[in-house]
This record gives structure tokens, sequence and C-alpha cells, in this order.
């Protein structure tokens, strides 16, 4: 099996293939259980220092600038391709003005509706910059009696030095492209879809070119609300495939268990179990393929991503993403399932035509993305904002289903940086690190208390890319 991985990195001015290369390190590099260490090195015959991969050029990643990373074969016999989609120049231009637009949207919100208890903290810091900011910019143009005392016209200069650098480095080289991106204000516009749209067809043109069985689609930090947009894009165009030129007798056992176990979860009220639903989810990308399918993209995999805050970053407040989410507007995970009125049940398929049972052939509709593609989050629980990742977080409440009184979440969420117990401590063996939006593949990051071979995070990311599927 032939099976590619494309990773979207995040915010902020990137290098092209920077990100690509260190992930590829830490996922098929140094992992020892994808091949036999004692298989021969293919480039020297010799021992291996590692599992063993090539870059090469490729006409679909539309830039001079990236390479496909391919590898050797690994003990189930796949083969792996590694490409990543480089959006960062399409962000160029950025300016104060675009950041500043986008922080008044998100200070001036009533904090009792439309600021979730996740980020309060963060937004009442928010405030306090701001207003240390302001303060400081006002008290500098302000008129003086007297010239200042040179202590304190040095201080100033510091300070504003200071100030400058933050808005300059911060807010405006990385901050900006999140103000950018989230927004669809009409100097956004163009370069929100020319982002999405070349996203599309990248994955377009290695889901057509017949070359790969799975897809695997990984995103860091911005990027992973990148990639949503883009997945969602991709599968309205696949989703419809079994409109036309197929058996009218079709029988879709799997789809049918999917949509058993979201009504069953439901009715019960006890939420999904995971395990059952993202191997069932599996079970019916294989039937829908076997079927004439054309949606192979098995796996989105986040990390330290913003989609936590979706509510209080993309929408205007929990009502307006629960309206966007039901309107099919942003796809959840389970689907959003509609009444059909010759079964009597709820679906996220329809047929065309009546008298049809539940179990025969039956069309996903357009945001039914997450009944085929398995969604694993990784993140990084912050505490007071120091330690852990405050952009991070759980998203499977967020775009879970709201149905008959609770929400199915049907995305596997991870605690990493460090581990989580059973009861939402740290557990024992870990603990708590700084900062650790950017060490999601880091190989020299951990919270291990002792001395380990794999690091907790990496072990996680491996599993979730199930390169040896």
């Amino acid at each position: 099996m032939k099976q590619a991985v494309v990773i979207l990195h995040g915010m902020g001015e990137q290098i092209p293939m920077q990100t690509l290369n260190s992930f590829v390190t830490s996922v098929w590099t140094t992992d020892t259980s994808l091949i036999d260490p004692a298989r021969p090195d293919p480039n020297t015959g010799g021992a291996r220092r590692g599992n063993v991969s090539w870059a090469k050029p490729d006409s679909r990643n539309s830039s001079t600038e990236l390479r496909r990373i391919t590898t050797e074969r690994d003990n189930a016999g796949n083969y792996t391709d590694f490409y990543e989609y480089y959006w960062a120049h399409m962000m160029e231009g950025t300016t104060w003005e675009h950041v500043q637009t986008w922080i008044k949207d998100l200070l001036f919100r009533n904090p009792a509706t439309r600021v979730p208890k996740r980020v309060f903290h963060a937004w009442v810091v928010l405030w306090f910059l701001t207003l240390v900011i302001g303060g400081l910019t006002l008290w500098g143009l302000w008129p003086k009696a007297e010239d200042p005392k040179p202590w304190v016209a040095v201080v100033s200069a510091l300070l504003g030095a200071v100030a400058s650098a933050f808005v300059s480095a911060v807010l405006i080289r990385r901050f900006g492209d999140v103000a950018r991106y989230v927004k669809a204000l009409p100097p956004n516009v163009e370069k929100r879809h020319r982002i999405r749209q070349t996203g599309v067809d990248l994955l377009d043109r290695l889901i057509t070119s017949g070359d790969y069985e799975r897809i695997v689609v990984v995103a860091h930090s911005l990027g992973t609300i990148v990639a949503y947009d883009i997945l969602a894009m991709l599968y309205a165009q696949h989703n419809r495939v079994l409109d036309d030129g197929t058996p009218k007798d079709m029988r879709q056992p799997e789809r049918h268990a999917l949509e058993e176990m979201i009504r069953a979860a439901a009715a019960g009220g006890g939420g999904l179990d995971l395990d059952a639903y993202q191997a069932q989810q599996g079970k019916a990308l294989a039937e829908a393929k076997s079927q004439g399918s054309t949606w192979i993209i098995s796996d989105f995999v986040t990390l330290g991503a913003p989609l936590a805050h979706a509510e209080f970053l993309t929408a205007e407040s929990h009502d307006d993403l629960r309206a966007r989410q039901e309107a099919r507007l942003l796809p959840t995970c389970p689907p959003v399932l509609e009444y059909d009125g010759t079964t009597k049940l709820r679906h996220f398929t329809y047929a065309g035509h009546k008298d049809r049972t539940p179990e025969e052939r039956r069309v996903p509709h357009h945001a039914a993305l997450f009944a085929y593609t398995r969604w694993t989050n990784l993140y990084s629980e912050e505490k007071a904002i120091l330690t852990g990742d405050l952009i991070s977080g759980p998203v499977a409440d967020v775009f879970g289903l709201e149905m008959d009184g609770t929400t199915l979440q049907g995305v596997r969420d991870i605690a990493v940086l460090p581990k989580l117990d059973g009861q939402g401590g740290v557990a024992a063996g870990h603990k708590r690190s700084f900062f650790s939006h950017n060490n999601y593949w880091a190989l020299d990051k951990g919270t291990e208390t002792g001395r380990v071979e794999v690091p907790h995070h990496i072990s996680e990311l491996r599993r979730a890319l199930r390169i040896l599927q």
C-alpha cells in the first residue's frame, strides 16, 4: 500500500520544508517500530542509523521550494510520501491595522456571554496588555511642562522599544496571521480564498492521482483552522460520487451500523465509545471506497489547535457556532443528522428514491466529513498561561453533535505535554512544561520526570498517524 501524509504549518514566518523535515524525523526516521533494525540500509547496504527517506521534486506541490519526502517500505509493506502544504507566503502584507481590528473584536464583547470560561483569564490579560501599551503611548505623546530627567527618558525609550517590538514581532508577524485568516472582512477575503483553494487543489491532485490508498492530514496551530476549512470544502466536492452511475440495489451495512451507533448513543445519553466509533468510521470508509467513493482521507490529526476556542475566535458566540454547525456550514464529529420521512430515522445520508430500507444505498450530505475521517486532537493543558499551551485545548465538545439534549463527542482528544490522569490532574511521572505550543513533535522535549526512550507526546502522535495500518 502507498499512503500520503500532508502537514500544514502554523502561524508566523515559516521556512519552506522546515516543518516537514523535523516532523519526518520524529514520526518516521527515528521510529524503530516501523522497520526491522536488522534490515540493511538501502543506501549503503550496511547497518542502518535510522529509517531512510529521500526528498524528491513533485509537481503536485506547485512550488519549487517544496519537495516530497518518500520512504522505504515499512514492516507492513507500506510506502509513505510526506508533503507540506506551505501557505505562509500567502499571508504577506499584514499590518497593524489588520491586527487592531481583530483585537477590538475580541476585547469589546460581553464577557458573560461571549468569552468562554476557558479563555477568560487570557481575555483579561489581553485587556491588561492593551491598557499598558495604550497608556505608555499616551504618556509618551502627552506634552511635558519640562524636560524629563535623564533616567526617565531612558526608561521611557526602553519601554517604548519593548512595546514596539512586541507589536511587530508577536502581534503582527505571528498573531497577524490569525487576525487575517479567522475574520471574513473585505481585506482578508482574497487571502482566505487563495489559501483554502490552493490547499484543496493539492489534496485533490493527490486523491485523483490514484497513487494512494489513504491520506492523513496533520495540522499545527493556525494550520488546524486552515486544514479544517480545506477538508470541509474538499469533502463537499467528493461526497456526491455515489449519486450517479452506481447500482440502485447497493447495500451499505457499515454505513448503516455507523448511523445506528450515533442514534443509539443519542437515545441512551451515555455518549459514544470512541474506540468503537473510530473503528466503525474506518469500516464505513472502506465500504464507501469499495462502492466507488473517491474520498480517501482517513485521518485528521490536529496539534495545538485553536479550534478549541472556535466560539471565541471564529464565531460570535457559542450559540452562533452551534447555529453554523446545525446549518452544515461547519462539519461536526459525528456529523449532523437529518430526518428521513421514509425510514422514520435520522441519517447523515439521504436517499434519492422512495421506499428504501436504512441499509440500502444512500449518499452522505456535504458536511458528513467526519463520518468517514477520524479526528485525533493532541493538546497541552494550559495552567496560569505560562505552562502548557493556551492556544490549544480539547475540541471534542466544541465540534461534537448536539442531539437529544446531549453532545456526542467523536473526536479523540489526547492530553500531552503533560499527560493527564483520569481525574484531570497531571499523571504520575510527568510534570508541567513552559510554553509547549511548538513542542508537539519535538524529540528533545517531554514532561516525563525520568528518562524515556520515546516521550509520551511522540508516542501519541505516531499512534494517531497509523503509519503501519
